[in-house]
């Protein structure tokens, strides 16, 4: 969050301030709470996550097998 127009940069310091990796995890929530208090599913969802997940797996399996196509 260096310029103003950042989407969080209201709820810090002024712009040219850097935030550290720790203040991704107050955005986190924040954003989690104000979407189940709006009653909206919640982004990313688990599916995402899911999605994620079986990539990662395909490439644990292909760095395993020699670093092949891996099918997902």
């Amino acid at each position: 969050v260096t310029e103003a127009d950042h989407p969080y940069a209201g709820a810090w310091w002024p712009p040219g301030h850097g935030l550290g990796y720790e203040h991704t995890f107050t955005h986190e929530v924040k954003d989690f709470i104000e979407a189940v208090a709006a009653g909206a599913d919640p982004a990313p969802s688990f599916e995402d996550g899911l999605r994620v997940q079986r990539v990662l797996a395909a490439v644990e399996e292909s760095a395993a097998a020699g670093s092949g196509w891996t099918s997902i």
